[in-house]
């Protein structure tokens, strides 16, 4: 599809051109409802897309003010996509629900999420990093495929989350266990949270891959939302502390108190850690200390 777009000062409506395309979607559709915060449409591959999103929930919440948007003719949605832009839009919304099945007896959710967790999409990252495919990416979309499949013979029942939920769940707990920092696990799922194939592909994407054609994920995460990440501490080695404070730039004294509790809950002696770890802890905290200290002077 045809990626021209009017210049940034004359995108349309509601339409934003974002720094850097984010998986081939270069365009952010956004509306403000009434009084309140701007409401996230999605991510779109051209602003004639995401103009159409914007449409899409104005006529919904009963906006008639204005003509609408001209599209080119060229520049048209298919019949599928008004379909999938559509029915994103009135989640987005709050419209709607997702779809759920029949409930029959199915085992208890956390009992399925752990199965989940730990074999399934485990099975998938690890096919992921074995980077043998024809091109970079081509084992990440397969592998992602074949999640989606698997979550929905999952997650099938009114009692479960549904499959969205379920893998948006655990991108959730990944990002804030790579990362520590709520603001990037809220951007990445901000951006792909209605799309169950781009958290599936994120999801399966591994550590590391077993060649160096690919960025693993934690550098894909730092190269796709720059603007989150202090350029002073980017580029550098991790020290030493950092590492067993679970702690990635940027650092700053407020960040590594809080990454300093949360270690102490699990490796203090107290509940069930080792003094030797404890101690690790304590002495890394105050290289920390000493590092952020040293910054501000």
């Amino acid at each position: 599809m045809s990626q021209s777009y009017a210049p940034r000062d004359r995108l349309p409506k509601g339409v934003t051109a974002l720094s850097k395309s984010r998986g081939g979607r270069g365009f952010r559709a956004t509306i403000r409802r009434g009084k309140g915060a701007e409401v996230h449409l999605g991510l779109y591959a051209t602003a004639w897309l995401a103009a159409f999103a914007h449409g899409v929930a104005a006529r919904v919440l009963g906006r008639g003010e204005g003509p609408p948007v001209e599209i080119p003719l060229a520049e048209q949605p298919s019949a599928k996509e008004v379909w999938a832009i559509t029915a994103n839009v009135r989640l987005r919304l709050e419209l709607d629900r997702p779809p759920r099945r029949v409930d029959e007896s199915p085992p208890s959710p956390d009992d399925l999420f752990a199965l989940f967790d730990i074999t399934v999409v485990g099975f998938w990252r690890s096919q992921a990093a074995d980077d043998s495919w024809g091109h970079p990416g081509a084992g990440l979309d397969a592998a992602a495929g074949q999640l989606v499949a698997a979550t929905r013979l999952l997650f099938w029942s009114r009692s479960h989350p549904t499959p969205l939920e379920a893998m948006t769940r655990l991108l959730g707990r990944r990002l804030d266990a790579v990362f520590r920092r709520s603001d990037v696990t809220g951007e990445v799922i901000d951006d792909d949270g209605d799309d169950d194939w781009r958290i599936a592909r994120w999801l399966v994407h591994p550590d590391a891959f077993v060649t160096s054609r690919a960025r693993g994920f934690r550098d894909e995460v730092r190269d796709l939302y720059p603007d989150l990440f202090s350029d002073d501490d980017a580029g550098g080695p991790i020290p030493p502390w950092a590492k067993v404070l679970g702690l990635l730039p940027p650092f700053n004294l407020e960040r590594v108190r809080a990454a300093y509790r949360a270690r102490s809950r699990t490796v203090h002696p107290d509940v069930g850690g080792s003094n030797a770890e404890f101690v690790q802890l304590q002495a890394a905290y105050e290289d920390a200390r000493a590092y952020c200290e040293s910054r501000s002077t």
